[in-house]
């Protein structure tokens, strides 16, 4: 560790919230406040781009921070692969390379969101769970000891870049929200729905339904679903496309499940969409 690193280093074991020193982007020092509040043991962070532990949707955020950051702090809020946690990143330079980065929990800010139905954690155009909260919800639904019958159902408007283009986007937001609004209508309170994607949303279901049940289910709720919508007297047609797989004993990785979550999105879109689909989960 080089004399100045040091120096960083023992001024930041004084700050309240946890401090990372970087050094061309890479993690040459954790403080062990910021070891808890990342919850990855040290020997995992050191010598390690601190965007490498960013899920992938947050890597270019992190690279951006890092690549915009003078002697006047920037800030960004972003998610760690580990456990999807939510933090928010303070960074300054300290010149030759050298980034110091406070790392603060956002787990709090996250909580009463949930509770509220805010923008932290649900999407603004249909009011549901966003794609990061659904995914916690995962986590915490596969962490628990006790094994809960489980399914996974995903669900997207096929074609919806084609209806922007004909409709406006203001009109397919209308069509999203009321998609969100039927499959509310249609499912059972334990299940949790949540909006995935620009296009698509994300069901975990408690149920111990067989395969043939499950696609059964899953036919019927995308012909539902997918009725026109009446927009300024006129009606928007629209298909949907539906994947639904039950979890087994040995519960899936959230990376698996949405590794094939995309393929089953790729499969639809390259036939034309309106087909229900089972995961091998």
């Amino acid at each position: 560790m080089s004399v100045e690193i040091e120096q960083l280093a023992q001024l930041s074991e004084l700050a309240p919230v946890g401090c990372l020193i970087l050094k061309d982007g890479v993690i040459r020092y954790a403080s062990g406040e910021a070891v808890q509040t990342m919850g990855i043991p040290r020997e995992r962070l050191i010598d390690v781009p601190l965007a490498e532990l960013m899920v992938p949707d947050f890597e270019e955020t992190c690279i951006d921070l890092l690549t915009r950051v003078g002697e006047r702090p920037e800030q960004a809020a972003v998610r760690l692969a580990a456990g999807l946690a939510p933090v928010e990143l303070r960074a300054r330079s300290f010149g030759e390379a050298l980034t110091v980065v406070a790392v603060r929990s956002m787990a709090s800010e996250e909580h009463y969101s949930s509770l509220a139905g805010g923008s932290l954690t649900h999407d603004l155009v249909t009011g549901l769970p966003n794609h990061f909260h659904v995914l916690l919800q995962l986590n915490e639904r596969f962490d628990q000891p006790r094994k809960v019958p489980s399914a996974i159902m995903a669900l997207w408007i096929d074609e919806l870049p084609g209806m922007t283009e004909a409709h406006g986007a203001r009109t397919v937001q209308r069509i999203v929200k009321e998609v969100g609004r039927r499959l509310q209508e249609k499912l059972r309170a334990p299940d949790l729905l949540g909006r995935f994607d620009e296009a698509g949303f994300l069901v975990l279901m408690t149920t111990d339904a067989s395969a043939d049940q499950l696609t059964e289910i899953a036919s019927r709720l995308r012909d539902e679903i997918a009725f026109p919508v009446e927009l300024n007297q006129t009606l928007a047609s629209f298909t949907a496309s539906v994947v639904v797989g039950s979890v087994s004993e040995t519960r899936p990785s959230v990376e698996r499940i949405l590794a094939q979550l995309e393929a089953a999105a790729n499969r639809a879109a390259n036939t034309g969409g309106n087909r229900t689909d089972v995961l091998a989960l």
